[in-house]
């Protein structure tokens, strides 16, 4: 199992909106062959593994294991269940449930009301980590939200007065490249339009290997310059806004002035599937995140520079679950929905 973990985390910037799922095919001591699900269309992580094994009877004391219950319903792909069952598996050993609704223990009853052994609750636990965002999606409705935030020692995210549209440097170098893998793991980043006015942000992975998340603006006073970077050529960005502009041309959605609305925005996003979003800024959007108690996890980097005059970090009071040391950056890791398991490494 902890092998099928493995293989499912190669999933981690293609899957989505899918779930990060391995298969191996085990016979005694030995591997038989292995899978994993690479995107959305493509076989499921049993199909690649039976389709390596290749076309020749399965051994009937063999056991193939599943880090999430094999699917038993028409989707982009027909059900995995169908498949194992005309291959003649009649031992599985499952990490946990999908809680899919259109899943959720009918692949399970499908598999053993055809004759097969079906083990469940395996590394259960850190199957669940692996596929946190997927299943916050579809219990929650909403996406998995990580708030990323980096202070100064005297607790503030920028410097001001501003002479010019960029950010304030204030984590290493280490530290960059790491917030850079963190884009590259979600489908979605998003700030608030002062961020974009202040900072002109590109909001792209660039220090690491990886794909660029969807943009995500919130700008609903129009006060973003439509020459800024998020608004040009790259991955694709979605202004949220009160009003049309017909000066950016990027999709845009149109919501509601009033009180800041993150749980329609949240809405708007898993109505498109998006299973996770970082969310980078800026003080007013995070705080009202936190104030909603709409998040999954925080990530809050202090470094040891002092900037005397700016804007505030947020406060947030809970203990860190676990603290990271880079270059001189402290990097405080917050869980409010689920805390890892020992065996899963720093973010």
């Amino acid at each position: 199992m902890a092998r099928c973990l493995q293989l499912a985390g190669n999933g981690a910037y293609t899957a989505a909106p899918n779930p990060l799922v391995g298969a191996v095919l085990v016979h005694g001591e030995h591997v038989l062959a292995e899978g994993w699900h690479q995107r959305p269309g493509e076989g499921h992580a049993e199909v690649r593994c039976l389709a390596a094994f290749g076309p020749e009877p399965v051994p009937a004391d063999a056991v193939l294991y599943v880090n999430l219950e094999p699917c038993s319903h028409h989707g982009r792909t027909p059900p995995c269940v169908d498949l194992m069952i005309a291959r003649g598996i009649r031992t599985v050993v499952v990490a946990h449930e999908d809680p899919f609704d259109k899943v959720s223990g009918n692949g399970i009853e499908r598999l053993r009301s055809a004759g097969m052994e079906v083990r469940l609750g395996v590394m259960e636990e850190e199957a669940r980590w692996l596929n946190r965002r997927f299943i916050t999606s579809v219990t929650e409705h909403r996406p998995y939200v990580i708030l990323k935030w980096a202070r100064s020692a005297d607790g503030l995210l920028d410097k001001m007065p501003r002479s010019e549209r960029r950010g304030t440097p204030i984590s290493g170098s280490s530290t960059q490249v790491l917030v850079h893998r963190w884009r590259a793991e979600e489908q979605a980043i998003l700030v608030g339009g002062r961020t974009v006015l202040n900072d002109d942000p590109e909001l792209t992975v660039r220090l690491v290997e990886g794909p660029s998340p969807t943009r995500l603006v919130l700008d609903r006073s129009g006060i973003t310059p439509s020459c800024s970077k998020v608004y040009s050529q790259g991955p694709k960005t979605v202004l949220f806004n009160a009003l049309h502009r017909s000066d950016v041309q990027v999709e845009q959605v149109t919501l509601e002035q009033g009180p800041m609305p993150i749980r329609t925005l949240l809405k708007v996003l898993h109505q498109r599937e998006i299973r996770s979003v970082l969310v980078e800024g800026g003080a007013r959007l995070l705080n009202a995140f936190l104030e909603h108690d709409l998040w999954d996890e925080a990530r809050v980097i202090t470094s040891p520079c002092e900037l005397i005059e700016g804007t505030p970090a947020p406060n947030l009071v809970r203990p860190p679950f676990r603290t990271m040391v880079m270059d001189h950056d402290i990097i405080d890791l917050h869980y409010r929905s689920i805390n890892p398991p020992a065996s899963a490494p720093p973010s």
